[in-house]
């Protein structure tokens, strides 16, 4: 059964109010928004025998993921017309002092961040790594609670995954992330290279822009080559399509779609394992790029860039009427383009890949224009 929007969002916020756990999201390119609850605040995380239900992983390995367990579910259909909100035409909010107001851009933070990108820059110099992406978060407040949030999110987003993610004891996270990690279907794998960043071009009558440079181009072959190699050494045979470019609001990617048509007897931890981190999100060589980041980011990326979604969604249709989703074993997306809510004041995530033609500038830059592209739904 499919509710109206307004009982599954009447829902959401009753689940606020009595602090359960929960999780609203919707696929790319549909518009059908899920909801998944507990009954209690319990506190599960995934193990061989809990891995059924709605994952949600931190950055790091060392931590287990924590796992929603679903007690009750619905779905409704998402109008995005009836939203005012259009982040590509939306003009850029000013404060009081007349200065754009999408992060704090104080000159400190500038060059804190410029520092660690010539460091990194220093280290590729001396072959250290061929690659890192270093990420920063910032603070700032706004008036609206989490749920409008969602609401503009799923307005504008419609080819991301978009989530509302609660649990009393671990916080709220609300993103709308434009890369799968992977989807496994019938024993057959898919997953995506997404690398490169650049402000979409909206005057340009190619489909390819023409302002992708030679720097963002090696960047994605890295990270394809990367998964290819990845996915090749476990042993499995893998497939490509061409490169194209993807938009985001204000700005554009680069993406190549990449499959396994028979995963054999690899299981779901094996396949984690050997796609996360991506160089998309840590660097290259995996284990070089991700000793810098500790050594150097001071961040705790908590979720940001971890991953998020479903595991083993099959086997709930008979228990709990999951109609509506696919029957797969998992589909999971990286958690990008995403911020953590804490009572008035949204932490935003951002991050860029470093390579031998990056510019520390530009790539201070970069975290700015992708923190534009969510700051407009705040």
């Amino acid at each position: 059964m499919t509710y109206a929007i307004e009982d599954l969002l009447e829902n959401i916020a009753g689940f606020f109010n009595k602090g359960l756990p929960f999780v609203a999201f919707k696929s790319p390119d549909e518009n059908k928004v899920h909801l998944l609850w507990q009954n209690t605040d319990a506190l599960h995380y995934v193990t061989p025998e809990a891995r059924f239900g709605f994952v949600m992983a931190t950055y790091s390995h060392e931590k287990t993921p924590y796992l929603l367990k679903p007690e009750g579910y619905m779905n409704a259909t998402f109008d995005p017309i009836i939203s005012s909100i259009n982040p590509e035409k939306a003009p850029l909010e000013t404060d009081k002092r007349g200065s754009s107001n999408v992060l704090d851009h104080s000159n400190a933070l500038k060059v804190s961040h410029m520092n660690l990108v010539q460091s990194a820059l220093d280290e590729i110099g001396r072959n250290q790594f061929k690659k890192v992406v270093l990420a920063r978060a910032t603070s700032f407040e706004t008036a609206k609670p989490p749920l409008a949030i969602f609401e503009n999110l799923l307005a504008c987003y419609d080819s991301a995954f978009c989530y509302l993610w609660h649990h009393p004891a671990l916080g709220t996270w609300i993103g709308a992330t434009p890369e799968r990690l992977l989807r496994i279907e019938n024993k057959t794998l898919q997953t995506a290279a997404l690398a490169g960043t650049i402000k979409r071009d909206d005057t340009s009558t190619s489909l390819f822009s023409e302002n992708w440079t030679l720097k963002e181009q090696e960047e994605q072959a890295m990270v394809v080559q990367d998964i290819e190699n990845r996915l090749a050494s476990a042993g499995l045979k893998v497939n490509k399509n061409n490169t194209y470019q993807v938009n985001a609001a204000q700005v554009s990617h680069l993406k190549t779609d990449i499959s396994v048509a028979q995963i054999g007897h690899k299981t779901l931890v094996e396949l984690i394992e050997t796609l996360h981190p991506s160089p998309a999100i840590c660097g290259l060589p995996r284990d070089q790029a991700q000793d810098f980041i500790q050594q150097n980011e001071a961040l705790d990326r908590k979720f940001y860039a971890g991953y998020l979604g479903l595991v083993h969604a099959h086997l709930a249709q008979a228990s709990i009427g999951f109609e509506g989703l696919h029957s797969i074993e998992a589909d999971l997306y990286v958690n990008l383009r995403c911020m953590e809510y804490q009572s008035g004041t949204a932490i935003v995530y951002v991050g860029s890949g470093i390579t031998s033609g990056s510019q520390p500038e530009k790539e201070w830059e970069e975290t700015i224009l992708k923190a534009q592209t969510i700051k407009k739904v705040i």
